[in-house]
């Protein structure tokens, strides 16, 4: 047999032969996995104790955490509650994972959910914009990264055009993202952001 081209650099051979890093990742992915599920529990408990909000027709789904290896390279977990996801109309809050990044979460709403939703999320623009959040502008509604060409602050945009945003997108996405060494105080964070989406932007 041809000795093969395929070389690994001498950091790439460590990395091979350390068997450590995989079950470390493993275990980290799974800490996260277990984050993300306390998350859940409290979000299904909430909703079970108020009734408008369980009659609500965008929770009528059951909450799902999805993991995947390879977005843009690198693990993740999303949590979606609410998750309704049609062909002609999405309405769900994603709370993401995403290995080497951050936490965040994210109102996804599309079709006649964003038609219904679009003005009473564009008059909490003041809000919004003071806590750090982001408008989704890209095109493909699945990308997550908030880089120049997926999101913009709000902060750096007048009401007005964020209220045409709201309007015109045709997947309009609102977003803010914690970073991964607020582990400690992260699950607040995502379950606080959660409560104010579903109150002031669903509700």
């Amino acid at each position: 047999m041809k000795e093969t081209k395929i070389q690994l650099s001498q950091a790439e051979m460590e990395l091979m032969c350390n068997a450590e890093i995989i079950l470390t990742k493993n275990k980290v992915m799974e800490k996260a996995k277990l984050l993300l599920e306390d998350i859940q529990t409290e979000m299904t408990g909430y909703i079970k104790q108020n009734t408008a909000l369980a009659e609500n027709h965008f929770f009528q789904n059951s909450p799902k955490i999805s993991r995947g290896e390879n977005y843009l390279g690198l693990p993740y977990l999303i949590l979606d509650y609410p998750r309704k996801f049609e062909q002609e109309s999405i309405a769900a809050i994603r709370t993401m994972f995403w290995w080497g990044h951050f936490f965040s979460i994210t109102l996804h709403l599309t079709g006649s959910a964003r038609i219904l939703l679009q003005r009473k999320i564009g008059d909490h623009y003041t809000v919004l914009a003071n806590s750090n959040y982001y408008i989704g502008i890209n095109k493909d509604p699945w990308m997550h990264h908030f880089e120049k060409d997926n999101y913009s602050r709000l902060d750096q945009m007048t009401e007005e055009a964020f209220r045409q945003q709201c309007k015109e997108a045709m997947h309009l996405k609102i977003a803010c993202k914690i970073p991964l060494h607020a582990w400690e105080t992260a699950p607040d964070v995502l379950w606080n952001e959660w409560k104010w989406l579903v109150h002031n932007c669903l509700g």
